[in-house]
């Protein structure tokens, strides 16, 4: 036993040592050198991954190191990589149906299309002047972003317990919150408590799919041919490549059925099947649209949540039916923490906070949305009338 305590206090005394080594003289001077050294960051994510995976001597390490003045900003940095390493693979779901842009600040922009110059060019005859062809502007679009985000603050409690789990939990989760946030914003711009947003589908933008059918064959070839009324501004078809079907979650095996079926036992003219006039057809919407779940869709909806269903044009169309903007430079979210206000009576800073025993984080990200063109989706509420 004894030989066992000296060996325990031994790797203590050279994990202190390492320690030491480690954070001092890197990074004396905290936020206001900047950066923490490349290599520091490298070896203490090394001594970090080591802890998580229970080795007593990294724990050791860390132990020592969470005494140190720099702590606080080591591991504020690891938090912050592992933060943006998940977000940049992390693909949101809306992505197939909403475009996203940046604005270069917090201020209102006025964004003006220029349409009314797609219209079938005009003969010109012989050493004839070439008629004047003008744009008209369309209703203008005003795009922001505005500033969301959070503080929290890990205990000095659960740093002495080494509670890792926390830790590594953490960025996932931050991402989870901002991913979270941007979804159930976009599902405001187009569900409202009826279910399709009644500012957005409206006869006027001719995009409420008559009789607002349920899901199904019949309904997807009327929502189809609804999309295929749509005009610009010259009287012209809009083009629209590809088309994403938005339902909820109570929609999906209906819309997994209709998709991943083999056939389709329709009429020739894609109503109801019938008796007296019937096809075989090869499963064409298959290959015609692409599925979306929106979860959030029932969070917004207090009634029709589980009926609605909508379509998108791709968002490689001229004039997608919505925007997402991020603040230009700060398109992903950004972690904070807060300088350490405490020392130690006999000398020394430490990484908690004076007041709480907290060592303070503070998440920020900037986005907002907008409806671009209300022709580039169509929608039912479900209730066949």
């Amino acid at each position: 036993m004894a030989d066992h305590i000296l060996k325990l206090v031994e790797e203590a005394r050279v994990a202190s040592n390492e320690a030491q080594t480690l954070l001092s003289g890197e990074a004396k001077e905290g936020f206001a050198k900047g950066k923490v050294e490349e290599k520091t960051v490298a070896e203490f994510s090394k001594i970090l991954g080591e802890a998580y995976n229970g080795d007593r001597r990294a724990n050791f390490v860390l132990q020592e190191a969470s005494h140190t003045a720099d702590f606080p900003y080591l591991m504020g940095d690891i938090l912050d990589r592992s933060l943006m390493a998940q977000w940049g693979t992390s693909v949101p779901d809306w992505s197939a149906y909403v475009k996203t842009g940046t604005l270069r600040d917090f201020r209102q922009a006025k964004a003006l299309g220029i349409e009314g110059m797609g219209a079938v060019l005009d003969a010109v005859g012989e050493r004839a002047e070439y008629p004047e062809r003008g744009p008209s502007e369309e209703e203008p679009v005003y795009r922001q972003v505005a500033k969301y985000g959070g503080r929290f603050g890990i205990s000095w409690e659960t740093m002495i317990n080494d509670d890792l789990d926390a830790l590594r939990d953490l960025p996932s989760r931050l991402v989870l919150a901002a991913r979270r946030s941007e979804a159930l914003a976009i599902t405001q711009m187009f569900v409202d408590a009826d279910g399709p947003h009644d500012s957005v589908y409206t006869g006027g933008n001719g995009n409420i799919i008559p009789s607002n059918p349920v899901l199904g064959v019949a309904g997807l070839a009327a929502g189809l041919l609804a999309f295929s009324g749509q005009t610009d501004v010259d009287g012209f078809p809009l083009v629209i490549e590809g088309v994403t079907l938005v339902i909820p979650r109570a929609l999906q095996v209906t819309a997994e059925n209709i998709l991943n079926a083999l056939q389709i036992n329709t009429a020739t003219g894609g109503g109801a099947y019938n008796e007296a006039d019937q096809i075989v057809a090869r499963n064409w919407l298959a290959g015609k649209l692409t599925l979306r779940i929106n979860d959030y869709i029932g969070m917004v909806a207090t009634s029709n949540a589980d009926t609605s269903w909508f379509l998108f044009a791709s968002t490689g169309a001229a004039r997608p039916a919505l925007q997402l903007d991020r603040l230009r430079g700060h398109e992903a979210p950004e972690l904070f923490i807060k300088v350490p206000n405490a020392a130690r009576s006999g000398g020394g800073t430490v990484a908690e906070s004076f007041e709480k025993d907290e060592l303070e984080h503070k998440l920020r990200h900037c986005y907002g949305g907008v409806v671009i063109d209300p022709r580039a989706t169509v929608a039912s509420d479900g209730t066949g009338s």
